[in-house]
């Protein structure tokens, strides 16, 4: 089946917040972007990447960039990151620990999801920033030879940077409705192509540009599914947008509605106009922080970029920087229950980073261990972690602070850079891992020694325990690429674990990389056994490895048992209990078995995690982030909450997707999170799952931790691969695109800690009502058209958001399109044969007749709860009722036969026949009679010879059957050669209609 489209999935700067791993921040000095980082791939030999390429592709689109821009912003410096793996002669400059997840470009091998071509992973909504551009081989080292590489990068940073989105209608990322035709809408009487500006000449074709076949209608009225339109790259003099395709040579500048050389076609049915609302590229631009604190530059300004060129080694340098204040020997939970066990603060840090550098610290690192109350002082120097050795040294050495005192964080940081100094003069790109619990008491603070951190361009990464944790630790971590993460400091609470899994996960290699595949808190009594089920699937289960923890943990016994009956148990557990099974583990499921011998009930945390199986394959890998880290908590506001699930590069479809919410009161609430195409999740089975969090649904200010949990069942989930893999990218649009299937996939889960967002000025929701309206419909589209009438779909969305079903559609009509997108109160609403919402996701079905032919009319629909909130307008449609009629199919009779004729092909087809059957005849003689002589000579040697010759009646009639339906299949196809040979669209071909594909 063809899957078209926009493979859609996220990072964000400005408007989504990316939890999963660092992120290297761009900053704007003067009107130059600073701090860009390009990554090679390690799947990329030196043979295939020219530096100097790379280098020159930026240069181009640096210039074309702040010419696009109207002199705001080009490219000021970018660092260019070669492979561990690449000869070390190349740079003498290096990096350590992994780069891929942190740059804004990868250069990697050609994706055949999106025929090979660049692409944006990642786009979460108009406006949102994407997770990187993709670029291939071909795009570096032969697109910039062409003159058309520059504009294709400033289009495809328009996608990651600003959340602009396609101004035509071709694929360059993967999925959308197989029955949408993506690049016509009905105006003015015909059917005009999705492009901006609206004047590009071209021509329409089917299939692919250059098949020499010109689309037309199908059965419903609408293009053929396949019909593209393919514009003129070296003739058109009208400007197009940057947005709309890049490689038409008049093609400089984004589209505008304000006074702009390329005034946006509102009109078309592209993406742009569906996700962002009618807006042109400016209007979303001009709302960015890019062009709201910048002014234009000189026209004479110097665009050529300053490149570094470093190189990645393995490991990355840690430093944890661990409160020890009197704070941390506070007990949480509830205070009168004396039945329930216990530990302080300090007691889980020590265990959990105690775990952290015996099981999780990725092998090659280095380490070094700072505490801090009011002073700070070096627990451990930065050592090189290789050996089983220097891990236990390092516990043991955690195990020996003490507590007391008050809070100096700045100090506890200034000694942490210190202690990295110690390995030289340079220590960007280093790590900082900040855990407290405090506010500060003692200065100096976070703020009086930020700027410090930040010219050292190292890394912080923070971990708040505890509601009273200060307040600053979020913004030094977004500001210096690092993530932030939140402990409530409850047993039942498993984010302290998750945090420092997702520490080791972002510091390890892609090839041995840590998984985590279970983290959740257990009630088990003495009488009553704890037991759950872990998937091992057929990418990971190298050294797969339980814990057990908790207060009472010596209390329990853990036991595994999994394929062939094998069981693995625990023993005695002290701080811990610890089954791991060497090696690689059998796929398949495993049952876990918990048991307690304690009189009361224990509250525990089970966690699980493996290594991949092949270090050459891909793996299934989920992340997760929410779209603020800040929210302002408002009765008619919400959170968005996003999960990406892949395999490779090949979106995971179908599968479940939960994010647990947690606040500082123990509060924990579930979200559900879907790839369905509907409400916030803007692309069906891209990958990327959607959720939201209604004010409802938050029970108290401050901080909250997030935590998504993603489970494949075999049979169920599918990944999204190429029916056939494309070896090469073509150069033009001139072959068809690549065929997409479903694939399966074992049973699976991942686990991944999804940051932490704080919440003010909090209110309960019952103060302000029900203000949420259901969301936005984006999937309204003709699905047949015949005259003045057309039938229309769309998919359902819910009361609040897509919670419940909606009350009542608003079905909007109208000649003006401006009326229909700013003043909709104002335009009557359609009363005949309406539906009423269905639940969230299902197809709804409206028919309307137009009431005059040869005007244009704009259709949009508007969904209504039941305390009468109004979703915003949905996108809007070009109705107008055909009346070219080069749109009309080519229906050629077949030609009528006379009589002679018909004899004249059906004895030419005899004779054919007889020729044939007599041939065939005397080969069967010959043969026959060559074996009479070989049996006869057989028999004869055993006395078995005999004068009977047996005669099949069945035979004969067989063979005047076959006979028969030859010739009727000769006389048919010479009618059918002959039909086929006066249809326009195959006069230059030499294949029939079923030989294309």
């Amino acid at each position: 089946m063809r899957f078209l489209a926009f493979y859609l999935i996220s990072l964000c700067f400005s408007s989504s917040v990316r939890a999963v791993c660092q992120s290297n921040r761009i900053r704007i000095n003067g009107n130059g972007y600073t701090g860009v980082t390009v990554a090679i791939s390690s799947k990329l030999q030196p043979t295939q990447i020219q530096i100097q390429k790379i280098k020159d592709l930026f240069m181009a689109a640096s210039a074309q960039l702040y010419e696009s821009t109207k002199y705001h912003l080009y490219f000021k410096d970018i660092t260019i990151v070669i492979p561990k793996s690449w000869p070390n002669d190349i740079t003498n400059d290096f990096v350590r620990g992994p780069q891929l997840d942190s740059a804004h470009v990868i250069v990697d091998n050609p994706n055949p999801l999106v025929d090979n071509r660049p692409y944006v992973s990642g786009m979460t909504g108009c406006g949102k920033s994407g997770k990187h551009i993709h670029l291939e081989p071909y795009t570096v080292q032969i697109l910039p030879a062409q003159k058309s590489g520059d504009k294709i990068l400033v289009h495809l940073w328009g996608h990651f940077r600003w959340g602009l989105f396609d101004e035509h209608g071709d694929k360059e990322s993967p999925m959308q409705d197989l029955n949408t035709n993506t690049w016509f809408y009905p105006s003015e009487g015909t059917f005009k192509p999705n492009i901006c500006a609206k004047d590009i000449i071209g021509k329409r074709e089917l299939s692919y540009c250059e098949s020499q076949m010109q689309c037309s209608l199908d059965e419903n009225g609408l293009p053929e599914k396949d019909c593209k339109f393919c514009a003129d790259e070296s003739g058109n003099a009208v400007k197009g947008s940057i947005m709309g395709k890049p490689g038409i040579s008049s093609v400089e500048e984004f589209c505008d509605d304000n006074g702009n050389t390329v005034p946006h076609n509102k009109e078309a049915q592209t993406p742009q106009n569906r996700f962002c609302q009618g807006r042109s590229a400016w209007e979303v631009m001009r709302l960015h922080s890019d062009f709201k604190d910048t002014t234009p530059g000189s026209p004479t300004q110097d665009t050529t970029p300053t490149f570094r060129v470093v190189q990645q080694k393995t490991g990355q340098n840690f430093v944890m920087v661990l409160d020890k204040s009197g704070s941390m020997n506070f007990y949480d939970g509830p205070s009168n229950d004396t039945s329930v066990l216990r530990k302080q603060r300090m007691t889980k840090l020590k265990e959990i980073t105690s775990i952290f550098i015996l099981d999780w610290l990725p092998m090659g690192s280095s380490l070094g261990i700072v505490a801090f109350n009011t002073t700070a002082y070096t627990v451990a120097p930065v050592r090189s972690v290789t050996t089983g050795a220097v891990r236990q040294e390092l516990v043991t050495l955690i195990k020996d602070i003490d507590v007391g005192g008050g809070t100096s964080i700045g100090t506890g940081l200034r000694e942490g850079i210190q202690v990295l100094k110690t390995l030289g003069v340079n220590i960007s790109g280093s790590e900082i891992i900040l855990v407290t619990d405090g506010e500060n008491t003692h200065l100096p603070g976070i703020n009086e020694v930020e700027n410090e951190i930040l010219a050292e361009k190292v890394i912080v990464t923070t971990i708040a325990i505890g509601r009273n944790a200060d307040k600053n630790m979020e913004t030094l971590a977004k500001n210096s690429g690092g993530s932030s993460h939140f402990y409530s400091g409850y047993d039942q609470s498993t984010a302290l674990i998750d945090s420092f899994v997702n520490i080791a996960e972002c510091a390890s290699d892609d090839e041995s990389k840590l998984f985590q595949i279970e983290s959740k808190s257990l009630n088990v009594t003495k009488d009553r056994n704890y037991t759950s089920i872990i998937s091992i699937d057929d990418t990971i289960g190298r050294d797969t490895t339980l814990l057990l923890q908790g207060p009472g943990v010596n209390y329990a016994t853990l036991s595994l048992s999994g394929p062939g009956n094998r069981i693995w148990t625990s023993g005695v557990c002290n701080d811990s209990c610890r089954v791991k099974i060497d090696a690689l583990a059998e796929v398949g499921d495993y049952v876990v078995n918990v048991t307690s011998s304690f009189d009361t009930g224990l509250v525990l945390t089970l966690t699980a995690h493996s290594y991949p199986r092949n270090p050459s394959e891909e793996v299934i890998t989920a992340s997760a982030w929410s779209s603020t880290d800040s929210f302002d908590f408002s009765p008619s506001n919400t959170i968005n909450l996003f999960a990406q699930v892949q395999k490779g590069s090949s979106p995971v479809l179908d599968a479940s997707v939960e994010m647990l919410l947690e606040d500082s009161e123990d509060h924990m609430t579930t979200i559900n999170l879907s790839d369905n195409g509907f409400g916030e999740d803007i692309v069906q089975g891209d990958g990327l799952y959607t959720g939201v969090i209604l004010p409802s649904q938050i029970k108290s200010a401050g901080r909250h931790s997030l935590k998504v949990s993603v489970t494949g069942k075999s049979g169920e989930t599918k990944i999204l691969v190429p029916k056939v893999k494309r070896r090469k990218r073509a150069a033009q649009d001139n072959v068809p695109g690549t065929d997409l299937v479903t694939g399966t996939v074992a049973g699976f889960k991942r686990v991944t800690s999804g940051g932490s967002i704080t919440v003010q000025n909090y209110k309960t929701s019952a103060e302000g009502g029900d203000k949420i309206p259901p969301a936005r419909i984006t999937t309204l589209k003709v699905v047949t058209s015949n005259g003045n009438l057309f039938n229309i779909s769309w998919n359902a969305v819910g009361d609040d958001v897509t919670y419940g079903s909606a009350t009542s559609y608003l079905i909007l009509l109208s000649k003006s399109y401006s009326d229909l997108l700013n003043l909709p109160d104002r335009v009557n609403a359609l009363t005949d044969q309406v539906p009423t919402p269905s639940k969230p996701g299902n197809t709804e079905f409206f028919s309307l007749s137009l009431p005059e032919v040869g005007v244009n009319y704009y259709l949009a629909v508007r969904a209504v709860d039941d305390a009468g909130n109004k979703g915003d307008v949905s996108n809007i449609l070009s109705l107008s009722v055909v009346t070219d009629n080069s749109w009309q199919p080519v229906r050629t009779q077949p030609p009528t036969l006379s009589y002679d004729g018909v004899i004249a092909s059906a004895c030419v087809a005899a004779l054919l026949v007889c020729i044939i059957v007599l041939c065939g005849i005397c080969f069967c003689k010959r043969r026959n009679a060559s074996r009479r002589k070989s049996s006869y000579k057989s028999r004869e040697q055993y006395g078995q010879f005999s004068n009977d010759i047996s005669y099949d009646p069945y035979q004969a009639q067989y063979q005047n059957h076959m006979l028969h339906m030859y010739m009727h299949q000769m006389h048919n196809q010479q009618i059918t050669r002959q039909y086929y040979a006066n249809d326009p669209r195959f006069k230059k071909r030499d294949v029939y209609p079923y030989h294309i594909s």
